[in-house]
């Protein structure tokens, strides 16, 4: 009696085991896939909108460019700052924003911006959301935003656009991101 509990024990060990170990990770909500685009998007804006906070105190020219130090008490270093874009987005993604926007330099281990951010679109009104798995890795975010004509009242388009969730080996990230308003 006692080797059957234990071979059933065993079996029942070696299932869970591979069970745990080949079980793909769970595809995530629709809410949780918003929930990660409302945690990308204050990232994304350090790049565009709103950039990180700096006092103004300490400056460093480069070029033509003026870089003011940061004052943000959780992102105080590029490695720092590349930990917050990594842990939303993908690493291609990460490189090509900070690669091809040279608004933050570290000089002597501490991250310095030059504060360009745009402002916000006026004419772009609300915006809802999509969520569709296209593959067991991708899923598709689409917004779709409301453009007002001139006077700022009447929808005269809308603006559509998709940004790719995938699934990586640190989880799933955004492969594409832009500005909607």
């Amino acid at each position: 009696m006692k080797k059957i509990f234990k071979a059933l024990f065993m079996t029942l060990a070696f299932v869970t085991i591979c069970a745990v170990v080949f079980a793909s990770p769970e595809n995530p909500t629709d809410g949780e896939v918003l929930a990660a685009y409302n945690k990308a998007l204050p990232v994304f804006e350090y790049f565009d909108i709103k950039p990180l906070p700096t006092n103004g105190e300490m400056k460093k020219e480069l070029g033509f460019m003026i870089y003011y130090n940061v004052t943000d008490p959780k992102i105080k270093s590029m490695g720092a700052l590349r930990s917050a874009m990594d842990g939303v987005f993908t690493p291609a993604l990460s490189n090509m924003i900070l690669t091809s926007r040279n608004m933050y330099r570290e000089f002597n281990g501490t991250l310095y911006v030059a504060p360009a951010g745009r402002k916000v679109n006026k004419f772009a009104g609300n915006t809802t959301f999509k969520v569709t798995q296209r593959t067991a890795d991708k899923i598709i975010l689409q917004t779709s935003t409301e453009i007002f004509g001139k006077d700022l009242k009447t929808v005269v388009k809308y603006q559509t656009k998709d940004f790719n969730y995938v699934k990586t080996a640190s989880g799933w990230r955004f492969a594409t991101f832009e500005a909607i308003k």
